[in-house]
């Protein structure tokens, strides 16, 4: 039974993760958390290491684990830095053109 979403997560009785563990920690390795439950009720989680740590880095390892998301390999953008022009700044001028406008 799914919960949280499609593809996230999984909810499994105790029984049958003794039969088929090897599988279920397939699914685990791809990024899947294995809800157990016991009689219905929830009672752990089994879930990849790299999950197990909170933050932003977590949540897109986690998306990179289950294929949602790939990482780039191209280096990050500098930072914006404005242009510097010899004249009057352009805010001015359209501060101006609205004056005229009332």
């Amino acid at each position: 039974m799914p919960l949280g979403g499609p593809g996230l997560s999984k909810a499994v009785g105790v029984r049958e993760l003794k039969t088929r563990l090897g599988s279920y920690l397939r699914e685990v390795r791809r990024g899947r958390t294995i809800v157990v439950t016991d009689r219905g009720e929830p009672v752990a989680e089994l879930r990849p290491i790299a999950l197990a740590k909170s933050g932003r880095g977590a949540e897109l390892d986690r998306l990179v684990a289950l294929g949602h998301l790939t990482r780039t390999s191209k280096a990050a953008l500098a930072p914006f830095r404005p242009i510097r022009r010899k004249g009057r700044r352009l805010s001015e001028a359209i501060v101006e053109d609205r004056e005229d406008r009332f």
